[in-house]
């Protein structure tokens, strides 16, 4: 039954207020294993981060939660599913995993103010957010072998630093139609502002070539990315994404590869980060 989207992503990224929406627009149930963590740390008396942290020497807890999971295999209903391991657990989900910005994800979490899930500057609440996320991929990766940071386990990789709730919304409707045609969907669309830019002169022709295919309605080939330190670097094309950016395109479609910077030199465009 292909009627289940499950959501991973970044700390602060929106899973909950997308979540929402996407319940609203497509008729979905909503199951979170995030409100069930946070409730088990309140009955424990513990921070969300210490709550994961104490977790690493206490499996039962994730096997608990986890059986949840499982079971929503043969689950009739059609859900989306905001977990960590979803993607893994529940069989023939959508699988999306939302990226963000590591200052935003901060600010975000600082502003919702959840009990024990923020400190009181950017800079610690930054740190902690990091520090959750290590502890939380050390578990799964010793547990169950699985990266929940390696984004080819997606079907759907979507950046919602600068994107409304809406828009990201949007993009993930139109991604889980085109995979329930094509099973084998894959995408990443990620903020023009997002990336990081190789320092060289782009081809002017290029670049004016790909503006006038985009101011057309037409489409780009995805631009060729990969992840360094969390951060996305553009490894070829670069004309096609800087065309994205000049259209005020929300988003980039990316092919995400396996690659480094070998002492290239890149820069970020000025945002509004």
């Amino acid at each position: 039954m292909k009627n289940k989207i499950s959501l991973a992503g970044d700390l602060g990224s929106g899973k909950s207020t997308v979540s929402k929406l996407l319940t609203d627009a497509l008729g979905l149930e909503y199951y979170s294993t995030g409100r069930i963590v946070r409730s088990i740390a309140e009955k424990m008396g513990m921070t969300v981060v210490e709550l994961n942290s104490h977790m690493e020497t206490h499996p039962e807890i994730d096997t608990e939660i986890d059986d949840g999971l499982r079971a929503l295999s043969d689950d009739p209903r059609a859900l989306v599913i905001d977990s960590r391991m979803a993607w893994h657990f529940v069989r023939d989900t959508f699988k999306v995993y939302m990226t963000v910005d590591a200052e935003i994800s901060a600010l975000r979490i600082m502003y919702a103010n959840r009990t024990g899930e923020h400190s009181d500057s950017l800079a610690d609440t930054v740190a902690d957010t990091k520090k959750r996320r290590a502890s939380e991929r050390k578990r799964y990766l010793e547990q169950y072998g699985v990266d929940i940071m390696d984004l080819d386990n997606y079907n759907f990789v979507v950046d919602t630093t600068v994107a409304t709730p809406e828009e990201v919304t949007s993009a993930i409707i139109g991604a889980y139609r085109a995979w329930q045609d094509n099973p084998s969907f894959r995408l990443c669309a990620l903020s023009p502002e997002r990336l990081w830019y190789p320092d060289d002169e782009p081809d002017a022709d290029k670049l004016a070539e790909y503006s006038d295919i985009l101011e057309l309605g037409g489409e780009l080939p995805p631009v060729s990315v990969f992840i360094e330190d969390g951060e996305f670097y553009v490894e070829d094309s670069p004309e096609a994404a800087l065309a994205y950016a000049l259209s005020f395109a929300t988003y980039v479609p990316v092919r995400l590869v396996r690659s480094e910077r070998r002492g290239r030199e890149y820069v970020k465009m000025k945002n509004s980060l």
